[in-house]
């Protein structure tokens, strides 16, 4: 197994920050807003500033990994946002074919899809390379 971490999979770590970043402030702090300008048709305030903690908590867990150099150290995080990431876009992809959701949930739904394939990718790449 490859101890060190790949440079690729770093800037990923990178890059998920400060994407999980912006969702998690939007939804923390601005989720009526962000209900309105979507023409998203529920309005859960509650709901909707917990997915934002749980966005900036998978931010700051980004950013710890982004800081690690060892597989080992951060293999446990990939596995969550995988985990995370499988199941989120499943419950996407239900929501675009079975409830009246605005359009603004394809680009959730390419953004999920994108983390989910990289982390994956990056998951068997380090797993693989024993």
């Amino acid at each position: 197994m490859k101890e060190e971490i790949s440079k690729l999979l770093k800037i990923l770590f990178l890059v998920h920050f400060f994407v999980a970043v912006i969702f998690g402030l939007v939804f923390t702090f601005v989720v009526e807003y962000y209900v309105s300008i979507t023409g998203w048709p529920y309005l859960d305030p509650v709901t909707g500033r917990v997915l934002g903690a749980v966005f900036l908590g998978l931010a700051v867990a980004s950013l710890l990994a982004w800081r690690e150099t060892k597989w080992h150290h951060v293999k446990i995080i990939v596995q969550m946002e995988i985990t995370w990431l499988a199941i989120g876009t499943g419950v996407h992809i239900f929501s675009i074919f079975y409830l009246p959701v605005p359009i603004i949930i394809w680009l959730q739904t390419a953004i999920f899809i994108f983390f989910f394939v990289a982390f994956t990718w990056f998951y068997y790449d380090q797993e693989m390379a024993k």
